[in-house]
């Protein structure tokens, strides 16, 4: 199965090859102008399709930029892994390791043990 981070750049494509069929059509038929300041139509969102359209091209280029990097490599890894289906379930597996909940129960007790002096010394 292919990672998020695949499914996210043909989603990404297939958002912006429409994107930049609409502009071309309608610089085709000159509803949009992009030498002069006039328009045939007064719209201010017709600019937007294509600012859109390069923003994903963009963002998917530079999703299959980072390939095979480590997972933490950029900043997009908190919300589109590119790991595979077993890589990031092995890695799941060991945060969940990690967090246990007897490390847990020690970081409680540290915890508590702090807020008891701090109110013990205040007593004082």
């Amino acid at each position: 199965m292919d990672s998020p981070a695949g499914r996210t750049r043909r989603v990404l494509i297939g958002f912006a090859v429409p994107l930049y069929i609409l502009t071309a059509l309608s610089l085709a038929e000159g509803r949009v102008s992009i030498l002069s300041d006039e328009s045939p139509v007064d719209s201010s969102l017709a600019p937007l399709f294509a600012g859109l359209a390069i923003l994903a091209t963009l963002l998917q280029a530079y999703i299959g930029w980072l390939g095979d990097r480590a997972h933490g490599y950029s900043r997009l890894d908190s919300l589109i892994s590119r790991e595979g289906e077993n890589e990031m379930f092995q890695r799941l597996r060991q945060e969940q390791r990690e967090a246990d909940v007897s490390s847990m129960g020690s970081a409680w007790a540290e915890m508590e043990k702090e807020h008891l002096e701090k109110s013990l010394g205040e007593e004082e």
